[in-house]
């Protein structure tokens, strides 16, 4: 998958396409694995000197396949059919469509490279969820905390995509955008969660050497004309506090940005900052 990330460092998103394409290369790798769902990933498999192997979670013709799926709030369940035709049943504690497609990936490499099937199948299924990756602060509360990582338009819009149905209440977001990195992702940042969410608070992720007030002006440039009530908060903690305390029964809130990160970048100096930390203790005082 290729998405609007790295634009610090490459000139445009073909750019890094390209780049991407570099490491399907003769003098880079042997063979290579692809997602025939992403426009991207046909394109590579076109273009690609080595033996290619592709994966579908979409129906698409591929030869790794998952069917079956059921999402729920906590994670899934699937059936992947390798290029055999061998189904393994298997699950993922993490919830969302975009992380069965990461499952299967990591599956497919795995048993290309060699490991057996079942497995890797039966790994997958016993592992826990990832360190801030759509992960739950637990407080006793009756409605949803989750802390996630997504920092980028496409990411933002997975999370918001699999949080949306799991709920009848709102959907508040913390968000920031980090400094010192790709400028042009901030307002389309904020104008996929405006679009999507009832709540939007706006605050500061890393702000490293740039000013925070003018990245979130940024970000909250792109918020024009969303469905989302917005607010400006630059400090996250209070962000955060803004956020368990506004959450009604039933409601979602999603800390989006920093994910599994411990400190927070301002000015050069890393201050101690943990996302599900400081949410814990803000439902504790809740």
């Amino acid at each position: 998958n290729l998405g609007r990330d790295h634009l610090d460092f490459h000139r445009d998103l073909e750019d890094y396409f390209q780049a991407k394409a570099s490491l399907f290369t003769a003098e880079r790798a042997r063979r290579g694995l692809v997602n025939v769902d992403d426009e991207h990933g046909r394109r590579l498999l076109d273009q690609a000197a080595i033996p290619m192997r592709t994966f579908s979670t979409a129906g698409s013709v591929a030869d790794w396949r998952a069917v079956d799926v059921e999402l729920t709030a906590s994670g899934s369940r699937f059936t992947i059919v390798g290029p055999d035709g061998t189904a393994q049943r298997t699950g993922v504690a993490l919830p969302g469509d975009f992380n069965v497609a990461n499952a299967l990936a990591a599956v497919a490499a795995s048993v290309e490279a060699g490991f057996d099937a079942a497995a890797v199948a039966g790994g997958l299924a016993a592992a826990g969820g990832v360190p801030g990756r759509l992960e739950r602060v637990e407080a006793g509360q009756d409605f949803t905390v989750v802390v996630d990582y997504s920092h980028k338009p496409d990411a933002l819009a997975a999370a918001l995509a699999t949080l949306r149905p799991l709920t009848d209440g709102r959907v508040i977001v913390v968000l920031g955008a980090g400094g010192d990195r790709d400028p042009g992702k901030r307002p389309i940042m904020g104008e996929v969660v405006a679009r999507a969410a009832d709540v939007l608070i706006v605050t500061d992720d890393n702000p490293r050497t740039e000013v925070p007030t003018a990245i979130r002006a940024a970000v909250l440039a792109g918020t024009l004309g969303g469905r989302a009530e917005v607010v400006e908060i630059g400090d996250r903690r209070l962000a955060i506090r803004a956020a368990v305390h506004r959450a009604a029964p039933g409601d979602i809130v999603l800390i989006a940005g920093k994910g599994h990160e411990t400190g927070q970048e301002i000015d050069g100096t890393v201050h101690p900052f943990d996302d599900r930390v400081v949410a814990a203790e803000e439902l504790a005082n809740r």
